[in-house]
């Protein structure tokens, strides 16, 4: 199943999924409201930059993926599984449980696309998507600040 996610301007933004489109707003708490179908309700994502933090919550579950440098394992749990994150450093994203693939996708010039999700992350893969997307815009801002610290320091 493909799911997309794109930041748009001023932060809102819209996911895509085989069942619809659903809007993405912030709300005043630096959390993003992820809307979904009447059943499902809406999500709440939020990513922390000087954490690298991603945290997810939904009403049935409630998620956190603390990354880790590239040596390091990140993983996370969710329903009594356990799940590991590869580095994201290329724009490919990839989550495994155990030797099974379970998340594949990559970062797009606006966002994400993930090109596959297994059911058992099926009921946050909006939300998942669209965190993705903003850890991935968070680390081209921050490599291109590394790169022109003259720009940066203007808000360019």
């Amino acid at each position: 199943m493909v799911v997309v996610a794109k930041i748009g301007i001023r932060g809102k933004g819209k996911v895509r999924t085989q069942e619809g489109i659903y809007d993405v707003s912030p709300s005043d708490d630096e959390w993003f409201v992820v809307s979904g179908p009447p059943d499902e309700g809406s999500g709440r994502v939020r990513y922390r930059d000087e954490q690298d933090l991603l945290e997810i919550e939904r009403r049935d579950a409630k998620l956190s993926i603390h990354f880790r440098p590239e040596l390091e394992h990140t993983t996370f749990e969710l329903n009594g599984h356990v799940y590991g994150v590869a580095t994201t450093d290329f724009g490919d994203i990839s989550i495994r449980e155990g030797s099974r693939p379970v998340v594949r996708g990559h970062g797009t010039v606006s966002g994400v696309r993930l090109l596959a999700v297994d059911a058992d992350l099926a009921p946050v893969e909006r939300e998942l998507a669209f965190g993705f997307a903003l850890r991935l815009g968070a680390q081209d801002k921050d490599l291109w600040d590394e790169d022109h610290p003259l720009l940066a320091r203007w808000g360019l």
